[in-house]
């Protein structure tokens, strides 16, 4: 007896064709993209880096690049590309995005090095199957993807030379882990370990008395915390490892620099010759968001480019004989010992405010800072509360209430100290600024109507004039009217950009910014930024998704 045949009416065909087209046209939209793995590559070198996530398209897609060192090519693997790094990108973060005709994925984290990269290969767990260098300084691009992953790599070490190893995974790359990183002998003893030195990122230092080879493992254990008390891994637990014996720097004394005239920095760190422990700094350096490197470093060292005095902390300056002064400055500092406190006086007028604020969890130093504001006789005005824990550094906006000398203190939280506990202290009137910020970084103009794009503004230090926003840089075919942010009434708190299509123009999506301007000024006084997913920072540059315009009924046929 033969076997039925299972025939398909025409209803069922278009029923299949009709989802199969939709299948298409969804895929063609997606571009949910977390994480880049390598997330970093080496100057003037080409590097493939697997997409994790999933990006579609096929010849639609394309990429934005922070810098215009940086491009992407696109291959036959749809989760595959090639990352061109030109030799004059300046190391540290900048950011990639994809693209296709539908959809644009977040900004991607991307950090170019001066030194060496390669990527892990697995298996590594055990100090047997190690993946071994030699001693030249490197980075390790890695994802810690299996169940209860480890990671374990060999160096050659001479007594007396120190191994640094620095990781950058949840503070710059946005990864969902917590790393820890140990060193240990071949017979698996642990000589060093670290696990929050930098955030939820590791760094650690170890000089060993003897030659060996030496093991560097790290692990992790999930961000959110859950009922598993266990090691955590996942796809996107990407990570940067930064090896290496040779010249490492940690800060610069001062960790400001003007810009007016060239300045001299002290460099502390590790394996630093005496020319190298020095360095004349150029006012007009380029940086990468705050951070700076020279030629014969392995990393980048964040510092402050400010217009007013820089001062270095001298002891002794605590209650008893606090240092002074002048009003603006910043201050390079250092809690060198527990219980240590660092006092620094200063003159104010009654009624102009002042703002106060130290940075150093936030630079990748343990310092977990506390501000005091007092009289000079001692009298405790205000001091700041540092119990949030989404607040790792501290701001105070201060107003004196009259004529005299103030003293600001800082000291650590847990009255810790050391030589990496280095802050950045400064106090100076509160800037005379306007931000904007808008809710997102990707937005999509649909096919029959304008784009509302909202735009919160915040003014500050007695900001007072009109602004107007505008599109800068719009891809081609989409416009929107200037709107104006009064200081007063409702628009001072929030404008509404209307996008739109030109009418006789072909649209094209796009990266977009969103300037503000003061009547008159051709030097935008601000620009709008959006957060960046699974980051704290901000960015300018916006990306607009355009849908196809949805097409005119044809007219009916007169009779």
């Amino acid at each position: 007896m033969s076997k039925p045949v299972i025939r398909p009416s025409a209803l069922t065909v278009a029923v299949l064709v009709l989802a199969c087209a939709f299948a298409v046209a969804q895929a063609a939209d997606e571009a949910g993209l977390t994480h880049l793995i390598p997330s970093g590559g080496q100057q003037g070198k080409s590097v493939e880096v697997v997409l994790v996530g999933t990006l579609n398209g096929g010849d639609q897609r394309r990429a934005w690049a922070s810098h215009p060192g940086l491009s992407v090519e696109f291959g036959k693997k749809a989760d595959r590309v090639r990352v061109v790094i030109k030799p004059d990108v300046p190391p540290g973060r900048h950011f990639l995005r994809m693209a296709n005709a539908g959809a644009a994925s977040p900004l991607l984290p991307f950090v170019v090095s001066p030194i060496t990269e390669v990527s892990e290969k697995e298996p590594n767990g055990r100090i047997a199957d190690a993946q071994k260098f030699d001693s030249a300084p490197r980075v390790v691009n890695g994802v810690l993807s299996e169940s209860r992953d480890v990671d374990t790599f060999g160096v050659p070490l001479k007594a007396g030379q120190t191994l640094v190893v620095s990781m950058t995974a949840h503070t710059e790359l946005g990864s969902p882990m917590d790393g820890l990183l140990q060193v240990v002998t071949e017979k698996g003893f642990v000589v060093a370990q670290d696990d929050d030195s930098l955030g939820l990122d590791a760094f650690v230092t170890f000089t060993p008395k003897r030659d060996g080879q030496y093991f560097i493992r790290t692990f992790a254990f999930p961000v959110k915390t859950n009922s598993t008390i266990g090691l955590a891994s996942g796809k996107d637990f990407v990570y940067r490892l930064t090896i290496t014996s040779g010249p490492y720097v940690d800060f610069t004394v001062p960790a400001a620099f003007s810009t007016k005239a060239p300045s001299q920095l002290l460099v502390a760190g590790w394996n630093l010759s005496d020319a190298q422990a020095k360095w004349t700094i150029d006012p007009k350096i380029a940086g990468v968001r705050g951070r700076y490197t020279q030629p014969h470093w392995a990393n980048t060292i964040s510092l402050k480019a400010v217009e007013h005095s820089v001062v270095v902390e001298v002891e002794p300056n605590g209650r008893k004989k606090p240092q002074a002064v002048s009003v603006p400055t910043t201050v390079s500092g250092q809690i060198q010992k527990d219980k240590d406190r660092d006092v620094f006086e200063f003159d104010a007028v009654k009624g102009k405010p002042l703002r106060v604020s130290v940075e150093s969890r936030r630079l990748g130093y343990p310092l977990d800072p506390v501000l005091r504001i007092s009289d000079s006789k001692g009298k405790v005005l205000t001091e700041t509360d540092t119990r949030s824990a989404d607040k790792i550094d501290e701001t105070v906006n201060w107003t004196p209430p009259a004529d005299g000398k103030f003293r600001v203190e800082v000291r650590d939280l847990f009255a810790h100290g050391g030589k990496r506990f280095v802050y950045r202290l400064t106090i100076e009137p509160p800037p005379v600024v306007v931000a904007a910020t808008v809710e997102k970084g990707v937005w999509e103009l649909g096919p029959d109507k304008p784009l509302e794009l909202k735009v919160t503004v915040v003014r500050s230090g007695g900001f007072d004039k009109p602004v107007q926003f505008e599109l800068s840089g719009a891809p081609p075919g989409v416009e929107a009217a200037v709107v104006t942010s009064e200081p007063k009434g409702a628009s001072a708190k929030a404008v509404t950009l209307k996008i739109k299509r030109k009418a006789d123009g072909k649209v094209v999506g796009g990266t977009l910014r969103i300037v503000g301007r003061v009547k008159g000024d051709n030097v935008p006084v601000v620009v709008a930024t959006a957060p960046i997913p699974r980051l704290t920072d901000r960015a300018e540059n916006l990306w607009l998704v355009v849908k196809p315009a949805a097409k005119k009924k044809a007219e009916k046929k007169k009779k």
